[in-house]
């Protein structure tokens, strides 16, 4: 009985290896355009997110997590990123990276879509008509309202609605800023995208098949709040 159970051995592990190395490796991973439109009353963006590799029956649609946190928490945040043990699609699954900040209040989730591939080149400069090459990208489309968007923030766990910068301008001390998560949509966080999609085998950067992230990372902005003013508006200061 040996020699079978060796030969099965040897083919299941031929067709995991085959499987495997069908597709490309992940290779590129960025946000080519990032729009931010700071109006009195909303916080809007436009962000396109681009892939290049990958399954290609992956490629149909892409989902995106806006995550809101508190910049002193960054370094706790970016420490669970790099923890096994909650990125792992073979770990807990109930217990993996978005849960944990979610349930620590170290994150909220501010909003989450799904984009189909874009049609067209994302042009990235009006001056050389310069468009992104070598992948599929996503455009994604979010709007926040300022006060809706304090009224979440200041439920962190470490938001200190007590201490204000020492300023005649009064607004709060403690600065936030926004996470872009883009889960592999074969993990329990891709929730928008098709069942047969999910039903799919992904994988991370350079063929990492247990990781549950494709992207996340911090937008390149931080901001503060202004208390409401006569008019009832919470104003954002972004740097």
């Amino acid at each position: 009985m040996k020699i079978p159970v060796v030969v099965f051995t040897c083919l299941l592990l031929h067709c995991t290896v085959a499987a495997a190395q069908r597709d490309a490796p992940v290779w590129n991973s960025f946000l080519p355009r990032i729009t931010m439109f700071d109006e009195r009353t909303f916080l809007d963006f436009e962000v396109t997110f681009m892939k290049g590799g990958g399954p290609g029956e992956q490629s149909a649609q892409s989902q995106m997590y806006i995550l809101g946190y508190l910049e002193k928490d960054e370094p706790r945040i970016l420490q669970l990123r790099a923890d096994k043990s909650v990125t792992e699609k073979t770990k807990d699954e109930y217990k993996l990276l978005l849960d944990v900040l979610v349930d620590d209040k170290l994150a909220t989730v501010l909003e989450l879509k799904v984009a189909k591939e874009s049609e067209v080149p994302v042009v990235i400069s009006s001056k050389s008509n310069r468009s992104v090459r070598g992948g599929v990208c996503y455009d994604f489309a979010f709007s926040f309202d300022n006060r809706k968007l304090f009224e979440t923030i200041s439920k962190l766990k470490n938001f200190d609605q007590t201490s204000f910068v020492d300023s005649d301008h009064r607004y709060y001390n403690d600065k936030f800023k926004l996470m872009i998560f883009v889960p592999v949509n074969d993990c329990k966080y891709a929730t928008l995208i098709p069942e047969k999609q999910r039903n799919i085998y992904d994988f991370a950067h350079f063929m990492d098949f247990e990781m549950i992230i494709q992207y996340f990372k911090p937008l390149p902005y931080c901001f503060q709040f202004k208390p409401l003013d006569e008019e009832g508006v919470v104003l954002l200061y972004n740097d």
